[in-house]
């Protein structure tokens, strides 16, 4: 078998909250497939915004392993974790993130810029992304011109410009109304049966339940459902 796109084992992370220390992660190990989407399912202070930060490279942990496509993500510095943020990691926010003094089309070359790629490859790359999800005549909108989830799906479009290993959605639905939210999951089964590994971080059960798998994070631990 391949090697696993995420496998973690062991992981802990605790803050300090004036003289007490906050363990939020208590020995987290999980492995996700190539091809898997994954939905971690967990409340409020449950720990799952940290392990997502973790999973996407934007947070230090105490102790434990991680390896990114094979990758030890554990013996990495920032400017490492950076790179592979770049190269591995497409992100979808519930916010989207979109900049809003560029046009959907820019906002989508953005990450293809950074790589260094030129402007005539990221755009090329980037209208490709759009026409796919449905975008090709908003492309020239700026953000606010567009709809909520016109929006996601732009954002969806420059998660997935870079090819990434893994897409990771932080509450993709949270900011949207019930069917507009309901076209986005049905956008991710999509993408996911067209071979794209997801990892999608909720607290909606009716939402987790659009993943292949489940687990949910209580109290800084993880139970498979």
């Amino acid at each position: 078998m391949s090697e696993p796109v995420i496998r973690m084992s062991g992981i802990k992370k605790s803050y300090k909250m004036g003289g007490n220390v906050l363990n939020v992660l208590k020995g987290i190990s999980l492995t996700v497939n190539e091809g898997e989407f994954l939905a971690i399912l967990g409340p409020s202070g449950s720990g799952k915004s940290t392990l997502m930060n973790i999973i996407g490279c934007m947070d230090s942990f105490d102790e434990g392993e991680y390896y990114l496509s094979g990758q030890a993500i554990h013996s990495m510095n920032d400017n490492m974790l950076t790179d592979v943020r770049n190269e591995y990691i497409g992100f979808i926010f519930q916010k989207y993130h979109l900049i809003s003094k560029y046009t959907i089309l820019r906002n989508v070359m953005m990450p293809l810029l950074i790589r260094g790629e030129t402007a005539a490859q990221a755009e090329m790359t980037a209208r490709e992304r759009l026409i796919q999800l449905g975008m090709g005549e908003r492309m020239d909108h700026k953000p606010a011109e567009l709809s909520g989830g016109q929006q996601q799906r732009a954002a969806i479009a420059r998660a997935l410009v870079g090819d990434p290993k893994i897409l990771l959605a932080d509450e993709p639905t949270g900011a949207l109304d019930s069917a507009t939210g309901k076209e986005v999951l049905k956008l991710f089964r999509e993408l996911n049966e067209k071979g794209h590994t997801i990892v999608m971080i909720t607290h909606d059960l009716n939402v987790a339940q659009n993943a292949g798998r489940i687990v949910r994070i209580v109290d800084g631990e993880l139970f498979e459902e």
